[in-house]
């Protein structure tokens, strides 16, 4: 038996597991069992969190067993669940994943994470991928985003592009995919791939990502509206500075998974 919550954050949602020792130890196929759809509990992802002093470690796996090095939306849900359950009281909450720590604070009924500086690497760079070639940006906001901007939002042009840049060649570790439709100076909306998921409502690390790609191609300033189909992500950039990230964060049902 194994205790969880369910949690999400704007429909991108995730099962906590505190990391004890009746946990089996071969997390990636717990993940894919507990996480599936028809025969587990069902989410896009795992996080097994344990308290260690002053700070929580966090481990994150995707519904297909891989490691996620950070999740903006998933650090957000562990940090919704601690501090509404009074597992912590005090107003900021740092969390460390396999990127790197990372504080969050509430601010009224949403969260804060600092995200910290990202990794910049291509630029309006041309992909050949088959017969079609995508300028991309690439970045890491805790994790690998591979950003293109699209004149409209298409489910279907997301379902069949997405997996084949998460795939390809070019990024030997997979990455995530953002199809960015830029609104304005301040808004974007975007749809999202996420890498050992498939098509999410949202992804905080994501809006990160398109944020900066936005940015770096000068499409937008550098407060940024994100609008996703479940709901608005603020994400900020200062020049020089860190990413900041802004967005709700729900705790659903908490219950027992039997099937071990």
């Amino acid at each position: 038996m194994i205790p969880f919550v369910k949690t999400h954050a704007l429909g991108n949602d995730f099962l906590l597991v505190e990391h004890t020792g009746s946990i089996p130890s071969d997390y990636p196929e717990l993940a894919r069992r507990i996480c599936h759809r028809y025969f587990g509990v069902g989410a896009d992802g795992l996080i097994l969190w344990t308290p260690t002093g002053e700070r929580f470690r966090l481990r994150i796996f995707n519904c297909d067993g891989s490691e996620a090095e950070c999740s903006g939306n998933g650090l957000r849900c562990v940090a919704a669940y601690l501090m509404e359950s009074g597992r912590w009281s005090k107003p900021e909450i740092v969390l460390e994943t396999v990127s790197g720590a990372y504080t969050l604070r509430r601010v009224g009924a949403q969260y804060e994470a600092d995200m910290g500086v990202p990794a910049l690497d291509l630029i309006d760079f041309p992909l050949k991928l088959n017969d079609e070639t995508f300028r991309i940006t690439t970045c890491s906001t805790g994790n690998p985003h591979c950003s293109l901007f699209v004149d409209q939002l298409n489910d279907t042009q997301v379902e069949r592009i997405g997996p084949l840049l998460e795939r390809h060649p070019a990024f030997p570790n997979r990455t995530n995919v953002e199809f960015i439709h830029v609104l304005n100076r301040d808004e974007i909306e975007v749809s999202f791939w996420e890498r050992g998921v498939g098509v999410t409502y949202a992804s905080g690390t994501g809006s990160c990502g398109a944020t900066v790609a936005s940015i770096l191609n000068g499409k937008t300033g550098r407060d940024v509206t994100v609008h996703t189909k479940a709901g608005r992500l603020q994400v900020q950039w200062p020049e020089n500075g860190r990413l900041k990230l802004t967005s709700t964060a729900k705790v659903v049902a908490d219950g027992r998974y039997l099937e071990l």
